[in-house]
């Protein structure tokens, strides 16, 4: 028969025969249609539960695959097969990754000891606090006390709560002032042993992101250390770095913390800027860090990000508030955006790529060498 005759009622009566009934025909067709969409229903619940906190959260992402497979059998294994595929295609990646992650901060938590907190007496001689002030300080921790020394607002501002503290004479703010920020609130405080940098986490994948990042890293200079961990309550202590973060000093400098976040935000991807067709103020911000650093400045940051890509972490928000200048160098803060990989992935050499892009656009391909981030 011509394959044009299938369409024949002939062809219809023959199919019909095969099936048994057309009541069997219908079952057969609609059956696949209504488990896709119990099956998309459920991967919705699955993957809005693994986004959500806790251990609740990943128990129920647990029972909801072990539904999805029970469906899937119960319905036929053969035409289950594809949907099972694609359950783990969409599933399965940021699964694994929330587990590697969980597991990295388990190791983390496990490893003694924790780095030393920067000694409290000779980090407040160098902020410039008072002889009176620094020996009330060191009375309170000598005795347990977590003394808390100011808070960092979303556009890096200190508001203090010891009075002066020259180091950020420009940055002080009074409380009217204040804008908190939106993930986390940064704190510096004196714990008996020493000044850190006390962050709280509003999300526990910030969280977890950091803690895992910063393990990965313990041994990179030029990135804070862990001081101590409350997984409980989200909360992270890390080395404070001494010095001034790089966004408040172009602030200083004329290129304000709203226009900095406008230039990340406006970030369009891996081959979608040059030199001369970015932003308006991306020049701006080039020509600024151009009259603040020197090529010193450029070979730092060059190497600091190198040894954490060869670490195997990706940043993920490079910019200049998370960039601290101190006496010995460049130094790289803030990572809750980062991501841990295996070296030489497909997955991490892509996301490596726009890391190196992400800094040329933001600190200036010029600044930072021809060659820089290329080989």
């Amino acid at each position: 028969m011509p394959p044009f005759q299938n369409g024949m009622p002939g062809a219809k009566k023959a199919t019909l025969e095969q099936t048994g009934s057309p009541l069997r025909l219908l079952r057969k067709n609609i059956a696949p249609f209504r488990f896709e969409n119990s099956t998309s229903a459920i991967a919705r619940g699955a993957l809005k539960a693994i986004s959500g906190r806790g251990r609740k959260a990943s128990a129920l992402a647990a029972c909801l695959c072990v539904a999805w497979m029970t469906m899937a059998l119960s319905s036929g294994l053969i035409s289950s097969i594809p949907l099972l595929v694609f359950a783990m295609w969409i599933v399965g990646p940021p699964l694994t990754e929330r587990l590697r992650t969980w597991l990295n901060v388990r190791h983390v938590e496990t490893r003694v000891p924790y780095a030393i907190a920067t000694q409290a007496s000779e980090v407040l001689h160098a902020m410039g606090v008072n002889d009176t002030t620094i020996t009330e300080i060191m009375s309170r921790t000598a005795e347990g006390e977590e003394v808390r020394l100011g808070r960092f607002d979303q556009g890096n501002r200190v508001l203090s709560d010891i009075g002066s503290i020259p180091l950020f004479e420009d940055a002080l703010i009074g409380n009217l002032e204040f804008q908190p920020r939106a993930r986390h609130a940064v704190e510096l405080v004196a714990i008996t042993g020493g000044i850190a940098i006390k962050k709280s986490y509003s999300d526990s994948r910030s969280f977890f992101q950091e803690v895992a990042a910063l393990g990965r890293l313990s041994d990179v200079k030029g990135v804070p250390k862990i001081v101590r961990i409350d997984r409980r309550h989200r909360v992270l202590y890390q080395t404070f770095l001494v010095g001034r973060d790089l966004g408040s000093l172009m602030a200083k400098a004329g290129f304000s913390v709203s226009a900095q976040h406008s230039l990340s935000s406006a970030y369009p991807g891996i081959g979608a800027w040059n030199a001369t067709s970015g932003p308006q103020n991306r020049t701006i911000a080039v020509n600024t860090l151009q009259r603040m650093t020197d090529r010193t400045f450029a070979r730092h940051m060059e190497v600091l990000i190198e040894s954490i890509h060869q670490s195997g972490v990706v940043i993920g928000d490079v910019k200049f508030g998370n960039v601290i200048i101190t006496s010995d160098g460049v130094c790289l803060c803030d990572f809750d955006h980062a991501r841990i990989f295996t070296r030489n992935t497909m997955s991490f050499i892509l996301d490596r790529e726009r890391d190196r892009d992400l800094c040329n656009y933001i600190f200036g391909s010029d600044l930072l060498g021809a060659h820089t981030f290329q080989q």
